[in-house]
């Protein structure tokens, strides 16, 4: 009998092990959701500390806002406070955390828009995240420190960086695109381009290569870290720079 209890005792302590160890990598989770109206051509900005964030055109004159925030504790979850302003013209998602906040595992928040097609993305600014974009025809204006940019189907302005993490960005239409900007530091750059573009191109890397899938016209002279030259018969003007990592001009959709 006492051979069975001391296998009983273990067992329980063993048990209450697992149930720690699960309670102390347990989640909580909090949705929301919010509808606000918008121009067609509205400008929309966003800034988002921990968590990805996904944006895809529609039809509609509004902003569809959906978010799940997540935290080890409740405490940590409320921190996290996801803020709203608009207007006619403007729709701004900032997330806050308190300002005496030093906390070394912050909630994340995981962000899910469906804006105007034609909106103008202003200020998306990422700290830890990745973002994705498609079918906003919209300007572009995005800035990411540790993530990846998965862009594509754009035909508007753009101008992308990211600190840590490649970018992608395919474009379905170069009419009316006046400038494109990509830049990285560690990480590449794939820009996807419609069939016999028309466009001048700058590009330079410090530690990678450049590649182009369309017969390009070199102005000067190409040292396989620095090139301008001319697409076609020129027009949008398209600038990539980055410092540890390849950069590729080609058609369709390339992969990160």
């Amino acid at each position: 009998m006492a051979q069975r209890r001391k296998y009983v005792t273990w067992g329980g302590a063993l048990l209450g092990g697992l149930l720690l160890a699960i309670s102390a990598h347990a989640q909580v989770t909090q949705e929301f959701h919010r509808t606000v109206s918008l121009a067609a051509n509205g400008r929309v900005s966003l800034d988002n500390v921990n968590g990805n964030v996904e944006i895809t055109g529609w039809s509609r004159n509004e902003v569809q806002i959906d978010a799940v925030k997540q935290a080890r504790d409740q405490q940590r979850l409320d921190e996290a406070q996801i803020e709203v302003e608009s207007g006619s013209d403007y729709v701004k998602i900032h997330t806050q955390y308190p300002h005496d906040h030093n906390n070394n595992n912050p909630a994340s928040v995981r962000y899910t828009l469906h804006v105007p097609q034609n909106a103008r993305l202003d200020q998306i600014s990422l700290v830890n995240g990745s973002l994705t974009v498609q079918k906003v025809e919209g300007e572009l204006d995005a800035k990411l420190v540790n993530g990846k940019a998965h862009i594509s189907d754009l035909s508007g302005e753009a101008s992308i960086s990211s600190v840590n993490g490649g970018i992608e960005a395919n474009y379905a239409s170069l009419n009316n695109v006046r400038e494109i900007k990509l830049k990285s530091v560690n990480g590449s750059i794939e820009l996807g381009l419609p069939g016999s573009p028309n466009a001048e191109v700058k590009a330079s890397t410090v530690n990678g290569s450049i590649k182009s899938d369309f017969p390009l016209t070199v102005q000067g002279s190409f040292s396989g870290r620095n090139l301008s030259g001319t697409l076609g018969s020129g027009g949008t003007r398209i600038e990539m720079s980055n410092v540890n990592g390849s950069m590729h001009i080609g058609s369709g959709r390339g992969s990160l």
